[in-house]
């Protein structure tokens, strides 16, 4: 990469706060989020391309070059309607002053520091707004006076920013009320002038658009270079994917500060091996290609995550029981339970639309079990619970599902969902003809 300003190539975008979103923004921007480390993820398999990247938090992440090249991103979604991003509203809520803030705190260990900026929305046209502010920062040689004009511009900028969000290793202070009213000597002016040049705008892909041009321009391409069919750039994209996904939730929501330890590594990516944090949150060729290699298998319970109990399993244990179902199978059941629970537990911490994601996994579910249920009537054979349970394994299936999950889930995820629609009072292991009491009263209810 250069300082120049490039075609898309996307990274990753801030998740948007909680009680200023609802569920379905907040998880459409988590998908591009994902998507879009994704896509800069492919550049791992270029000769000269990064050797890892690493995911700190929802909104930044890191590109580790073998030189030592270290680039800090931030990257917004900007919805179509609210147009282009003036110079204000950049250092604000489009993450400039956050950005600045991190490359400060780093920019000081002697590796060479870059800075991305990547947006889907445009850059405002005009003197003194945001479109000049980049052709300064993509100058190879710029005019000293206007770098130093637009650097007492946005430390003004910055200044105002800190007064409400907070900052770690920016100067603060009073904003002036007129930039020139900074001197030219001043700390924090001077910081800005160094950042600048390192300061580089890239123009990303829009959330709706992003998944389709990155399996077209990039997953294909790969599997004809691989010699594998073109037609695999949906699966390859989807195994990238699930390691994406997994590698950003690892940790749940807490920030994590890796961009200090990073740059003070001597050696890397070896090095990480003695941060489990670290190790966690790194994406390399080498765990893309397992991904890619295995079709992106998901694991019965989450890497490095210990096995949860899943709440309640009374209501499972006894309709299981009052169906004839072995100790052994009742055991099985639990653990499918405990592995669904722990998968989405660790993949869904809490975050708004979170519930409305569980409702179509289980709706899906529901499905299959009634499919388990007539083909365990239609065969007739008695006791009713085993042949019932034996259908379940042998029905509930992912890839029959009606809609490709929001969550990556496997089989036995699956089945595990099932039980837990049991445990729920939906439904039984017994006949129809005899359902127990308390599910005669849940119907009633």
């Amino acid at each position: 990469m250069t300082g120049q300003q490039q075609e898309a190539l996307p990274l990753v975008l801030e998740l948007p706060d909680a009680p200023e979103d609802d569920g379905a923004e907040a998880q459409a921007n988590f998908r591009f989020q994902c998507e879009v480390i994704a896509r800069w993820c492919y550049g791992l398999f270029e000769p000269n391309g990064p050797i890892a990247v690493i995911c700190e938090h929802h909104e930044d992440f890191m590109v580790l070059f073998a030189n030592g090249q270290v680039d800090l991103a931030s990257v917004k979604h900007r919805s179509r309607n609210r147009g282009t991003w003036s110079i204000a509203d950049l250092c604000d809520g489009g993450g400039l002053t956050h950005l600045f803030d991190r490359w400060i705190a780093v920019a000081a260990a002697g590796r060479p520091i870059r800075a991305l900026h990547l947006t889907n929305a445009g850059l405002t046209k005009g003197p003194g707004q945001s479109a000049e502010l980049a052709s300064v920062c993509e100058a190879e040689q710029p005019n000293p006076e206007l770098l130093l004009t637009w650097a007492k511009k946005l430390a003004r900028q910055f200044l105002m920013v800190s007064q409400h969000k907070r900052t770690s290793a920016m100067p603060t202070g009073q904003p002036p009320a007129r930039p020139e009213h900074l001197a030219d000597t001043d700390p924090l002016v001077q910081l800005v002038v160094r950042f600048l040049p390192m300061l580089t705008f890239i123009p990303v892909s829009h959330r709706d658009d992003i998944a389709a041009s990155t399996i077209v321009d990039v997953a294909m391409p790969l599997c004809r270079a691989r010699g594998w069919d073109s037609h695999e750039g949906q699966h390859v994209h989807d195994a990238v994917m699930t390691i994406v996904e997994r590698t950003v939730r690892t940790f749940g929501k807490r920030r994590l500060d890796l961009a200090r330890q990073v740059v003070g590594m001597t050696v890397w990516p070896n090095g990480v091996e003695r941060d489990e944090r670290l190790a966690a949150r790194l994406l390399d060729a080498t765990a893309l290609d397992t991904a890619i290699i295995h079709g992106g298998d998901i694991p019965l319970f989450p890497h490095q995550e210990a096995p949860l109990p899943a709440p309640g399993g009374t209501q499972l244990r006894r309709k299981m029981a009052d169906g004839r179902l072995s100790a052994s199978a009742i055991h099985l059941a639990e653990r499918m339970r405990s592995a669904w629970y722990t998968t989405h537990r660790s993949r869904l911490p809490d975050l708004p639309g979170d519930a409305g994601l569980l409702a179509q996994i289980e709706t899906e579910v529901l499905e299959l079990v009634l499919d388990a249920q007539d083909t365990a009537i239609a065969a007739g054979t008695t006791p009713y619970g085993p042949t019932f349970f034996r259908q379940l394994r042998d029905t509930v299936r992912v890839s029959a599902f009606r809609q490709r999950p929001p969550l990556r889930i496997n089989d036995q995820h699956a089945l595990g969902v099932s039980f837990e629609l049991s445990d729920q009072c939906i439904f039984d292991f017994l006949p129809p003809t005899a359902n127990s009491d308390d599910d005669q009263e849940h119907v009633h209810d």
